[in-house]
């Protein structure tokens, strides 16, 4: 019988648990000094100049020793990442990847100008904001203080980070711009008319065969064949076919050009021809 704490790691969304893993695995190897903390940092220069391409990823799962920061960030990473890929991205794998591969890149281009080389804390917050504006209509309780909407959760923490460091927290509102941008081009930009329906941040096509996801941009373009392709002609049914009692007792009257059948037609005795043509056309009376 698996444990408890087995139980809760496989219930934990794939994605987001791989990352987890990677980001435990890797502190517990600097804890235990199997890997120097120096290995792991970003620079531009030891990344791209030396050819030291994992450092592009590990300074993604480097967020320090175990301590108290490492443990929230991980709260955070867990909570907020796992609704985002069980709720947000349900049943879109790709979608989610290529938005994680697009704020990693933009992170990384960011990095330099904001003189941050471990960029797991950046990361978190950009992924909190999001969850925030996907998630705003919920209510959270911050440290069992007050409550609030979670749209606010990512503004609150940067106020707590300004009074516990007393700096100004630079990379969380970079973070949280990158966060806005992202997700003003997946949610808001779609919904807009100028947009023509279109969504930048679709995962590629090769990306969605990867991970056995349908492709969004197929699935537009067959709903608009489906859309211009001309359907059958629709042949409308009689109402005397329809209602057969109704047109016994009110039969259908004829259009311009038709040939009232037999059975419709109406005898006309001459008294009431005669007032008929009376009320219409007295001159021909007259002359008569």
């Amino acid at each position: 019988m698996p444990s408890p704490i087995e139980e809760w790691y496989f219930r934990i969304p794939k994605y987001t648990r791989v990352y987890m893993t990677g980001i435990f695995a890797l502190t517990l190897a600097v804890q235990l000094d199997l890997v120097h903390p120096a290995w792991l940092f970003y620079s531009y220069y030891h990344a791209i100049s030396k050819g030291q391409y994992w450092r592009l990823v590990t300074s993604f799962l480097y967020m320090g020793d175990f301590s108290l920061d490492w443990f929230l960030n991980m709260y955070f990473l867990v909570q907020h990442c796992r609704d985002l890929e069980e709720g947000t991205y349900l049943n879109r794998p790709a979608d989610f990847a290529w938005l994680m591969i697009l704020v990693c890149s933009t992170i990384l281009a960011t990095a330099s100008f904001v003189e941050s080389f471990f960029l797991g804390d950046m990361l978190v917050s950009a992924l909190t904001y999001l969850w925030s504006r996907f998630y705003s209509h919920m209510f959270i309780s911050f440290m069992g203080l007050f409550t609030m909407p979670a749209s606010y959760f990512p503004w609150v923490m940067i106020a707590f980070s300004l009074v516990v460091k007393n700096s100004w927290p630079v990379e969380e509102l970079v973070t949280i711009a990158i966060g806005h941008v992202f997700w003003f081009l997946s949610e808001e930009w779609p919904r807009r008319a100028e947009s023509g329906g279109s969504r930048p941040l679709s995962a590629p096509a090769v990306l969605c065969r990867l991970l056995h996801q349908t492709d969004a941009r197929q699935e537009m373009a067959d709903e608009d064949d489906f859309a211009a392709a001309p359907g059958p002609a629709m042949q409308a049914e009689p109402a005397n076919d329809l209602l057969p009692e109704y047109a016994e007792t009110n039969p259908v009257p004829a259009q311009a050009g038709s040939e009232v059948p037999s059975e419709h037609r109406e005898q006309t005795t001459e008294p009431e021809l005669d007032s008929s043509i009376r009320q219409r056309q007295p001159h021909l009376l007259e002359t008569e």
